[in-house]
């Protein structure tokens, strides 16, 4: 649980203490880098954007990497903090389960990985999502924590995604019962309506600004 929510520190700082503040735009997992003591640290801000004082977000030009695109920002340019906890929220769900933010299912069609995921976690089938390397030697406590703040974090609509101090209680366990309200919310009770991939077909428009990680 250490890496996601130093990392988180880093975020926060961008989000609520930096003036003015800053959003990432391009959060994922070779944006978020270990030193020699591996700790995290937050990389590459060329797509970083400043949000004026009192504005709600910015519309701007598409730019980032296919698969942890907002749905809003996508579809509409307008780029906000939550664009960057919905990334986030993509990221805890690569770490949890070790697959890509896109899977090819065949030629012409992808499925993000939090349409896969949400269905999962909304039966409760927790061990199902977990990283298959692991062998089974995880807490399930921590691993059904992480799942469900990750799709929190990337639910379709903006207004219900949570802050990023928000996430960082919740990821260190500080708000159990805001913990459980999240389990037993509408987001898994009515998995299809959360989940978007209009950023797919945004990025058709987009190609030169938005990459697509690539398979090592």
């Amino acid at each position: 649980m250490s890496t996601p929510t130093l990392s988180l520190d880093s975020f926060s700082y961008l989000h609520h203490h930096s003036t003015p503040h800053i959003i990432h735009r391009d959060i994922k997992a070779s944006n978020v880098l270990l030193d020699s003591d591996f700790q995290p640290q937050v990389a590459d801000f060329g797509f970083a954007k400043f949000i004026p004082d009192g504005a709600t977000h910015v519309t701007t030009r598409v730019k980032g990497t296919l698969g942890y695109l907002a749905p809003e920002y996508a579809m509409l340019g307008k780029a906000s903090e939550s664009c960057d906890v919905y990334s986030f929220g993509i990221l805890l769900l690569e770490l949890a389960s070790g697959k890509k933010p896109l899977e090819k299912l065949s030629p012409t069609v992808k499925r993000p990985i939090a349409e896969w995921a949400l269905p999962l976690a909304s039966e409760g089938k927790f061990s199902e999502l977990a990283d298959p390397r692991l062998n089974g030697k995880y807490v399930e406590e921590e691993l059904k924590r992480v799942v469900l703040v990750a799709l929190v974090c990337a639910d379709a609509q903006p207004e219900k995604r949570p802050t990023i101090l928000e996430v960082v209680k919740l990821l260190k366990g500080e708000s159990k019962e805001k913990l459980s309200e999240l389990e037993n919310s509408d987001l898994f009770k009515n998995p299809q309506s959360a989940v978007c991939n209009d950023e797919i077909l945004a990025s058709e428009e987009s190609s030169d600004t938005i990459k697509e990680e690539k398979d090592s």
